[in-house]
């Protein structure tokens, strides 16, 4: 007969305690039958989990919603290049350009069958999207009080010499302030310097916002101050300091911008500088940008003005303002090696490829062109 094991067919009883023992009831006499126990209730979970929990359910079908919509929207597109060579060739041509997939989207949806040449097109779209300050008057004739910002090594100081010759040349070096507030680089202080004496114009520093708060009440009857001020990474903690620094109401800020970046460090640029806020953007470094494509990419796309293009070191000779025709005609250039251009079989495989999630608010600060169907 096969052995049975009680212990996995019963539960065991608990152990009756001593005292109970020993007070037993006498033989013969019925007991009273044992009250059940009742199970003990799993706490109920709280509301603030249940909320957390749907709205990380709903977060989760967000994403996968806009991953769906991102795939089939490239699917479209590439189905209408297939249909239409002179799209593909336009996407190709910008693409070499350094022009960004999501501006080159938004004009290959308006290129339409009766356009003759497509590259023309385009570049009449992108001008009148791009804005300068062409119809404006120059900075050195505005005068004002200007902060010249910007990340590590894009020319500030230089800039800020090319403008401080330029106002000098047309207005007196006696109607010229110069302000340094970089106390990081080593011999910051002497390059503008050096270029003070040149002009005639002694170089304040200030260290902090009080001291240059006195610094501009002091030279408040000059016509035109500008500052000079610390190359910063725009990743670094630091620069947010530097914005609070010159946030005076008469400092108006001049973001200089390094023309030969990639795309994707300009974006990054712009967004920590706040360059919305800015007053307009300086161009640097024109002589040694390959391809302009990308920088103008993104000034159109967050809707900023270009003030002046450096394009070299002298100074000022090398100080410019040019218009969004001229920029525009030297981003459409093919300056780039072979070995880098692409053909239609790379762009199905560049926009075959879904994008990145981009946040919420790096979206919200990016647009589209305007006339883009026109």
């Amino acid at each position: 007969m096969p052995s049975v094991n009680l212990h996995d067919e019963l539960p065991m009883s608990e152990p009756m305690p001593l005292a109970a023992s020993a007070s037993a009831t006498p033989a013969g006499r019925p007991t009273a039958p044992s009250r059940p126990r009742a199970a003990r209730a799993e706490p109920a979970p709280s509301a603030a989990v249940e909320s957390r929990q749907q709205a990380d359910m709903m977060n989760e079908i967000r994403a996968m919603k806009g991953l769906i919509e991102e795939r089939f929207g490239a699917l479209a597109f590439m189905e209408r290049l297939q249909k239409s060579p002179k799209q593909a060739q336009l996407t190709t041509r910008l693409i070499d350009c350094g022009f960004s997939p999501a501006l080159i989207r938004k004009l290959v949806d308006g290129l339409t069958d009766e356009v003759a040449d497509e590259m023309a097109w385009a570049g009449e779209v992108l001008q009148r999207n791009l804005v300068t300050g062409e119809a404006d008057a120059a900075l050195e004739d505005q005068g004002g009080v200007f902060a010249l910002v910007g990340s590590t090594g894009v020319g500030k100081t230089t800039s800020t010499a090319k403008l401080a010759a330029a106002f000098a040349t047309r207005h007196g070096a006696a109607n010229l302030g110069l302000i340094t507030l970089d106390a990081y680089r080593l011999g910051a202080h002497e390059q503008l310097r050096g270029y003070g004496r040149i002009l005639g114009v002694p170089v304040h520093t200030a260290h902090d916002r009080v001291a240059l708060e006195d610094l501009l009440d002091l030279l408040s009857a000059k016509k035109m101050v500008l500052i000079d001020t610390a190359g910063l990474a725009q990743r670094d903690t630091r620069t947010r300091e530097l914005l609070e620094m010159l946030s005076h109401s008469s400092i108006q800020r001049l973001l200089v911008v390094n023309a030969a970046q990639q795309g994707e460090t300009i974006e990054d640029v712009l967004v920590a500088y706040k360059a919305a806020q800015a007053k307009g953007i300086v161009l640097s470094k024109l002589d040694e940008a390959v391809k302009l494509g990308p920088a103008l990419d993104a000034l159109i796309r967050h809707r900023l003005k270009v003030v002046a293009v450096a394009n070299g070191q002298r100074v000022p000779e090398d100080w410019h303002r040019l218009t969004a025709q001229a920029l525009m005609h030297r981003a459409l250039r093919n300056a780039g090696s072979q070995a880098w251009r692409l053909d239609v079989n790379d762009v199905n495989l560049l926009f075959a490829t879904p994008a990145s999630t981009a946040t919420p608010a790096r979206r919200s600060r990016s647009a589209g062109p305007r006339g883009a169907a026109s």
